[in-house]
């Protein structure tokens, strides 16, 4: 059984992150259904996959004319047996081969697939899967999306979460959504953030690049994940689902929640592990004049490979 929802047309970008989406379309695939929880979540450590390999993306979705861009692209494997998550970032700009299209931007793969099936979420999300199978050699077996609302509330559900921010951010011309720029500005040292500040947080880029804004979205989902190892807030996952369910557009199989769901108490900050793919990409040029990162190819698949397998660290 596959939950995917239809593009909504909602204005925003959006910050993607491996366990909180996993959370989010658990809830969602929970509240969607009548059986208890209780009961459906019992999972069998027999009944378990030895792995899931996921894309996990953030959509840029402002109105139904404009392209829904891949803004926040992450892949990550859920290691059943050792009770892991091992997730790589990967820059929404780095220049890619996309089956059928051929050369553009990683953001792109989803719109592509979607608009040439009548704006069909599945058909985006098999074109992302063969994206990553043809450039990096990883099969993909689910793809999990979220939208501007499906961040905001899950971190407002859970009644925000606090950062140890590791120097000032400012950010002088910061995007709305209304095409405008604000000003930011975030102090050094713990942060309280809400649904809306995360989402500005972890956006920013002005000041330090995507370095920086990979940096602020690993402290934003590890914090998220530490607010959710509370009992209280798991026991009220399925109600928390009915804020924000509709943002979720997945390909994961009732099965496949369910064996997340049983593992999600089990897993802390110590079970995951970050990996970026910037130190192995160079500022460059598309034919169209474009900036975007390009790739050194005969080293970056190897490094996704090797950190998605624990092989290589970073």
């Amino acid at each position: 059984m596959n939950d995917v929802n239809r593009r909504t047309g909602r204005p925003g970008r959006v910050l993607g992150g491996v366990m909180a989406l996993l959370l989010l379309v658990l809830a969602g695939g929970f509240a969607a259904r009548p059986a208890p929880v209780t009961a459906m979540a019992v999972q069998d450590d027999a009944d378990l996959p030895n792995s899931l390999t996921v894309i996990v993306g953030g959509l840029d979705t402002r109105t139904p004319e404009e392209p829904e861009n891949t803004d926040v692209f992450m892949i990550a494997r859920v290691d059943f047996a050792t009770r892991l998550v091992r997730v790589v970032s990967v820059p929404r700009d780095l220049y890619v081969d996309i089956p059928g299209i051929g050369g553009d931007k990683i953001t792109r793969a989803y719109d592509y697939g979607s608009e040439a099936q009548g704006d069909d979420p599945q058909a985006g999300m098999e074109l992302m899967k063969a994206t990553i199978a043809y450039n990096f050699g990883i099969e993909i077996d689910s793809v999990v999306l979220t939208t501007f609302e499906g961040f905001t509330a899950i971190i407002d559900a859970v009644g925000g979460v606090d950062v140890e921010n590791p120097y000032e951010l400012y950010d002088g011309n910061y995007p709305t959504p209304d095409y405008g720029t604000t000003e930011i500005y975030f102090p050094a040292g713990p942060v309280f953030l809400d649904g809306a500040d995360a989402l500005i947080f972890t956006r920013s880029r002005n000041m330090d690049g995507d370095d920086g804004r990979v940096l602020r979205q690993q402290l934003v989902l590890r914090a998220l994940l530490d607010k959710m190892q509370d009992p209280g807030l798991l026991g009220q996952l399925p109600e928390l689902a009915a804020t924000f369910q509709d943002s979720v557009r997945t390909d994961l199989s009732l099965g496949q929640m369910l064996a997340i769901a049983g593992l999600i108490p089990e897993f802390s900050n110590d079970d995951v592990a970050f990996g970026s793919l910037l130190p192995y990409l160079y500022p460059s040029t598309a034919p169209n004049g474009a900036w975007i990162y390009a790739a050194d190819w005969s080293t970056a698949p190897g490094f996704v490979q090797g950190f998605l397998n624990g092989s290589i660290s970073q």
